[in-house]
């Protein structure tokens, strides 16, 4: 009996959006998008997690062993790049590491701002490192980078109001930094590319549960094609994810030309299958919440909402909305990939 991987399935996903080659699998892909969830598998902290290439590695090969996702996404944090660029950060025990300090708190200091390289600056070569080591450990499933796209950056280097507030005073500003960023953005997934893993941006501030459609569009889409185009020119595919609430972008995310789109529980799920149809892979959209609370029941009735509106003429990926809590019990992760083997054809 022939052996399905996390591999083969997800090509195949990727075969029926974009040609007409049908591949023989048992089951769509299924993954649930973790990070710093892990640390817990492996008895450390998420600073441990977070700052240890070692303990990186090791909580995602656990992570791997135990649920058998088909992606493995190396989710760290987002705030590598700016790091590197002069925030100053700190790193609590058991939470995400967050910015004390902004390198652009004034704003006047972009012109001064250097791009750092990735294979050489702050934490970036670390996170380089764990990907090529957990992809040289796991070989059955597909090993899957998350960067910081743009706007992610710009925010993370002058804060979320200021930003916002910059838009609407000083557009020019904004498009200059968003230029800024758009080239770190660029140069750190060159950096990952030989890798030969998986390739995503993570915007989690670009939804429309934080800023309107229209400044979207102005600010963020721009950018966000022009590194796609990018990459298609390297002839190669790119992912994206956008946290909240997406509905009234979900065409433009579309647009961009990446090659698969990851949206979370607030965003439609059939919507997103009418505009993705043979354009992009959808990935989604189980509620985070329930793998931290709610009953088994709940999680299996979320998975069969999301399989009743899947795609059958194109590639479709069961997922979480988003990434797991880091304080998620294991045990609801092991419901939903139960379940999902479960319930998924």
């Amino acid at each position: 009996m022939e052996e399905y991987t996390g591999r083969k399935r997800v090509s195949a996903a990727f075969k029926k959006t974009f040609t007409d080659q049908k591949i023989e699998v048992d089951r769509i892909p299924v993954y649930p998008i973790m990070g710093q969830c892990n640390a817990q598998l492996v008895g450390a902290s998420i600073r441990e997690f977070i700052l240890d290439p070692k303990v990186f590695v090791k909580a995602q090969v656990a992570a791997y062993e135990r649920f058998k996702p088909d992606i493995i996404v190396m989710q760290g944090d987002l705030l590598m790049d700016v790091e590197a660029m002069g925030n100053e950060l700190k790193f609590p025990e058991n939470g995400m590491c967050i910015s004390k300090k902004m390198a652009l708190e004034d704003k006047g200091k972009l012109s001064s701002l250097k791009l750092p390289d990735p294979t050489k600056d702050g934490r970036m070569p670390a996170y380089l490192e764990v990907l090529a080591e957990t992809k040289k450990i796991i070989t059955d499933s597909i090993v899957s980078a998350v960067v910081a796209g743009p706007w992610t950056t710009a925010i993370g280097l002058r804060g979320a109001n200021e930003l916002i507030r910059d838009a609407l005073k000083d557009p020019d500003y904004v498009h200059e930094l968003m230029q800024f960023c758009s080239e770190m953005a660029i140069r750190f997934m060159e950096a990952i590319m030989p890798l030969k893993v998986g390739l995503s941006y993570s915007e989690a501030p670009a939804s429309c549960s934080l800023i309107s459609p229209k400044m979207y569009r102005e600010f963020i889409f721009p950018y966000h094609k022009r590194i796609i185009d990018y990459f298609k020119e390297r002839k190669a595919g790119i992912g994206l994810h956008i946290c909240g609430y997406t509905d009234p972008i979900l065409e433009d995310m579309v647009n961009t030309g990446v090659t698969n789109i990851s949206i979370d529980a607030p965003s439609d799920l059939a919507k997103a299958v009418e505009v993705t149809r043979g354009k992009a892979v959808l990935i989604g959209n189980v509620n985070t919440n329930l793998f931290f609370s709610g009953s088994k029941e709940d999680m299996k009735q979320a998975i069969k909402n999301c399989l009743d509106v899947a795609p059958h003429d194109s590639g479709y990926i069961l997922a979480s909305g988003c990434e797991v809590p880091g304080i998620a019990p294991p045990e609801r992760v092991d419901w939903f990939m139960e379940l999902a083997n479960e319930l998924v054809h």
